[in-house]
This record gives C-alpha cells, sequence and structure tokens, in this order.
C-alpha cells in the first residue's frame, strides 16, 4: 500500500539528476545549510502525492514544515538527501522518504537518482534494492570493517572536534570514508556494503527513511552512547549488529 509513493519518488530522481547539470539557484539557509530550488521543488512533489493518497496522514517536510493530519501516521521527506553533494555534482545524494506511526518506522524508500538504485523497507516484510532482497554483512572484526563516518560542520567548536575524533578514533582500526547521504549510508550498511555509518548530529529527516530499512535488512539503529535511535536523537550510529561492541569500545571516550 505504502509503496503507492515510489514512483513518485523516482520521479522526483530523474528531475534531480536532470538538474545536476543545470544552473542552481543556491542560497544558505544557516551555517553549513545550503537550499536549492529542487529542494523546494521536489519536496512539494512528493507533498502533493502524498497527500493525494493517504489524506489522512500528517507530513513532516524538512524545507516546508508540517501539514497535520488526523491519524498516527506521519510521512517525513528528505526531498535532496546532502544538498552539499548535489550542489558540487557530486554523486552520494538521495531522495528519502518515510513513513512513521507513532514512534515507530513502518515504511522508508531511499532513491538514488546517480545509480538508479531504490532502497525500500516495510515493516515485516523486509528490506530491498531494486526489488531483491537485501541484509547486512556478518564482518565482526573492526580491522576489516568498512565505517561512513561523518559529522556536522554546523555546531560549536566543541561539537566539530568530537566529530572529528570520531572520525580519526575509528580510523585507526578500520577503513573509514565520509561519502555522502546519511540516508544513503545507513541503506548501505543494510545492503552489506558497509559494515556501520556513525554522525554525531544528524538530522531525523535522513534517518528516518533508512530506518526501517535497516531493521528489516537485520541491522541495528542507535545512538553513539548505545541507546536505541529514536525522533530526540542527536546522534545517530547504524550498524550491521556483529561490530558494536568493539565499535563502541572505541567510542567509549563520548560516555
Amino acid at each position: 500500500m505504502y509503496s503507492k509513493i515510489v514512483p513518485h519518488i523516482k520521479k522526483a530522481g530523474k528531475l534531480l539528476k536532470k538538474g545536476l547539470k543545470q544552473e542552481k539557484n543556491v542560497r544558505m539557509k544557516a551555517k553549513q545549510q545550503y537550499l536549492t530550488d529542487f529542494d523546494i521543488q521536489l519536496e512539494k512533489l512528493l507533498v502533493d502525492a502524498i497527500k493525494k493518497y493517504f489524506p489522512t496522514h500528517s507530513i513532516l517536510g524538512e524545507e516546508t514544515g508540517f501539514y497535520k493530519g488526523n491519524s498516527d501516521y506521519c510521512w517525513y521527506i528528505d526531498p535532496v538527501s546532502n544538498t552539499r553533494n548535489f550542489i558540487h555534482g557530486l554523486p552520494g545524494f538521495a531522495i528519502a522518504v518515510g513513513l512513521m506511526k507513532g514512534k515507530l518506522p513502518v515504511f522508508g524508500a531511499v532513491y538514488d537518482p546517480m545509480l538508479d538504485e531504490m532502497f525500500t523497507g516495510e515493516k515485516g516484510k523486509g528490506a530491498y534494492c531494486n526489488s531483491e532482497k537485501i541484509s547486512v554483512s556478518r564482518v565482526s572484526v573492526l580491522q576489516h570493517s568498512f565505517i561512513n563516518a561523518d559529522w556536522q560542520k554546523r555546531k560549536t567548536q566543541k561539537e566539530i572536534d568530537e566529530g572529528v575524533k570520531i572520525f580519526t578514533s575509528l580510523g585507526r582500526k578500520s577503513t573509514i570514508r565520509a561519502v555522502g547521504s546519511v540516508a544513503l549510508m545507513i541503506c548501505y550498511v543494510g545492503a552489506g556494503r558497509m559494515e556501520a555509518m556513525v554522525n554525531n548530529y544528524s538530522d531525523k529527516y535522513a534517518v528516518v527513511p533508512a530506518w526501517i530499512i535497516l531493521e528489516e535488512a537485520g541491522g541495528k539503529l542507535k545512538d553513539l552512547k548505545e541507546k536505541k535511535w529514536d525522533l530526540d536523537s542527536q546522534s545517530t550510529a547504524a550498524t550491521n549488529g556483529y561490530i558494536d561492541e568493539i565499535m563502541f569500545k572505541e567510542l567509549k571516550w563520548l560516555s
């Protein structure tokens, strides 16, 4: 039922890919927060589609704000997850849409228009990439792990330094990258391409859509203090569930 929204996400993705080579009207929302006309245009496209198919559901868009429905369901939209990559013509950006019922995720879709990969997950029905079932890796040794580690650059200097320290702490024992979209990197963990994705200040618009995809693929979503992730969490640690103990041991200084 929720997959009705998927064709509209792909349509948005095609517009985004086409826009990659077009001139962009770029402006700043805040420090290190970039906005283009595509963010607004695509979010409106997705909001209109959700209202059409699910008129009683609430919608929370990163750019256009909150639309209140009259049910327990709420959609979260990140129309361009990692706008910075998109602005610079780099892959690693995505369109991310997720559905919550109360405090629990029930459906998510994250689309990478550059690779034409649609990641989807639904509660109790598994996780998929382009209709092929995905699952996390079983790597349990940190030295063999591939981890996406990133941090927010728009916080205080203390928080920025903390993010750099996370990167270097894990980088001493594993292969570290900072590729792009948080939503997409969480899906990569679900697909077994990475063992973890950590970020000391992730926003919920990017995390919620990938949450159910990761869990249905067998992964775990926590914060960096090892607590189960929820909508109030500031940090994010998406893992395959096999490297948690050794990874968090390297980050024990965060406690």
